[in-house]
């Protein structure tokens, strides 16, 4: 079996632009801007000036189940200098959080709304986990969007312990969510180590993201099967899997390598779903391979 790339897809929005270099981890809730979309979500992002070097398109990421932008803050360093947009999902960082709807296909309609307030007309978009599976519905619903893809810790359905595990925990948490509480720390346990400061603010923020969006998501991802979808993709995709995911196992990723034959595969053995934190220079310089074919 070979690895999988997830793909990380960055939402734009309306406005000035105001890109600049990487924000620090200090920095980086302050780099945040908005933007409201044509269907009235407003959607926050960090925008990373590109080098006239690096070309290329622009490069969209999407991040994973109550992550943020800053997920893509230890990656973003070894993208070859790309203009980045790194966006919070709805009800995740700087984004609002509507009573409803958290599936897949809410995601990709906001992603939509973003590249046309943005006049981003295409992309190559690279999404983790939640973000992988909106970027691949996106990707099959508008082509002429999307250049290249990347499929980080992805899955077309999530398997029944993942599921379950999350059922025997989300439901039952309490606002506000302790950032060091022992699910916490399991949500965001690593087979590898993590750079701590990035980490801690991650989970604090991820702490901090509204209780009916972890349920709402919760609830959509356990009804989600985007098989049909992935049969469509024409972007050419790349996907990457950790063999120590604790999330998306390995027949996951059986299952994919079938919808996707012609998907290039690569697995990180030893390492696990955030296997970009565990080493972003390694991911990235395979990411840049990819986009550069």
């Amino acid at each position: 079996m070979v690895g999988r790339v997830l793909l990380a897809t960055l939402i734009v929005s309306a406005g000035p632009a105001l890109a600049g270099p990487l924000p620090s981890q200090a920095d980086w809730a302050g780099a945040r801007q908005t933007v409201t979309t044509a269907s009235g979500q407003t959607l926050a992002y960090v925008e990373i000036d590109g080098t006239a070097e690096a070309g290329g398109d622009p490069l969209i990421l999407l991040h994973g189940y109550t992550d943020n932008s800053r997920s893509w803050s230890l990656l973003a360093p070894h993208l070859g200098g790309r203009h980045i947009y790194a966006v919070d999902l709805r009800g995740h960082g700087g984004s609002d959080a509507p009573a409803c709807c958290y599936g897949i296909d809410a995601l990709s309609g906001d992603l939509l709304g973003f590249m046309d307030a943005l006049q981003i007309e295409r992309a190559d978009i690279v999404g983790h986990s939640l973000g992988s599976m909106t970027a691949g519905v996106f990707a099959a619903e508008h082509p002429e969007r999307v250049d290249d893809l990347v499929l980080i810790s992805t899955a077309l359905a999530p398997p029944q312990g993942a599921t379950d595990w999350l059922w025997d925990n989300v439901p039952g948490l309490s606002a506000p969510i302790d950032p060091d509480s022992q699910f916490m720390l399991d949500w965001y346990a690593n087979p590898t180590p993590v750079d701590e400061d990035f980490l801690s603010r991650e989970r604090a923020e991820s702490a901090a993201v509204p209780l009916h969006v972890w349920t709402g998501v919760l609830r959509a991802l356990t009804l989600t099967d985007w098989s049909w979808y992935a049969g469509r993709i024409k972007a050419p995709t790349l996907v990457l899997w950790g063999d120590q995911d604790g999330l998306f196992d390995a027949g996951t990723q059986d299952r994919l390598h079938q919808t996707l034959p012609d998907a290039q595969y690569v697995i990180y053995a030893g390492h696990g779903h955030n296997m970009f934190w565990e080493m972003p220079e390694d991911v990235g310089s395979r990411i840049l391979a990819f986009l550069d074919e």
